[in-house]
């Protein structure tokens, strides 16, 4: 009798494992498919790196609220995407609710990013004048 309740426990555990691995592979593909559909619906250059920042739910009723950012060489460019739960259906663009715009509100602004001027080789540079390197 005690080795079937642990194997029914074991069942369940393993069952509970199973279950939360399938939602975790579907939050997988609601970001992915964000992903996706940014780069193809965008004209980023190639190297444009997109990171995945957060999902959480969205004011449309039944739909993720996607955060991405878009990595530039100078600067880093926040977007949201909105993605159904069944990651079917996308919507790029300004969510507006009563003449607030909650995309930008939501996704925020972009920032620079900073360079690492020693990598440009300003030593190597041509120059006029005292050089001063600091």
């Amino acid at each position: 009798m005690d080795k079937r309740i642990i194997w029914l426990c074991l069942g369940f555990a393993c069952l509970g494992l199973l279950w939360a691995h399938q939602g975790v592979a579907q939050d997988d593909r609601v970001a992915q498919v964000a992903m996706e559909t940014v780069r193809a619906q965008s004209r980023l250059p190639k190297e444009t790196e997109i990171k995945f920042v957060e999902k959480r739910e969205s004011q449309i009723p039944d739909f993720y609220a996607v955060k991405l950012l878009l990595v530039f060489p100078d600067r880093e460019v926040p977007v949201l995407v909105y993605v159904d739960k069944a990651g079917e259906k996308v919507i790029l663009g300004q969510l507006l609710i009563k003449g607030e715009n909650v995309t930008r509100k939501e996704a925020g602004t972009p920032k620079p990013r900073k360079i690492d001027l020693g990598g440009l080789g300003l030593e190597k540079a041509p120059f006029r004048g005292a050089r001063t390197l600091e």
